[in-house]
């Protein structure tokens, strides 16, 4: 498990909200190259952003994007 990952989870809990974090991190990525330079309130933004494009766009393209960036 990453330190992405074990970050996105956290939010997830905090915001109860189920989601998968390869999800969350694929569409973060989107934007993003790396996430290293993400304050926590940025990352946060990012995370929420990416729930928004989850429900969007559904968990099936969800997921390829997810396969897509090796997740």
């Amino acid at each position: 498990m990453s330190l992405y990952t074990k970050s996105i989870e956290q939010r997830l809990k905090n915001m109860n909200v189920q989601a998968d974090p390869r999800h969350v991190e694929a569409f973060m990525r989107v934007e993003h190259g790396t996430l290293d330079a993400l304050t926590p309130a940025q990352f946060t933004k990012e995370v929420k952003m990416a729930l928004a494009c989850i429900e969007q766009g559904g968990v099936d393209d969800a997921e390829e994007l997810a396969k897509s960036y090796g997740l």
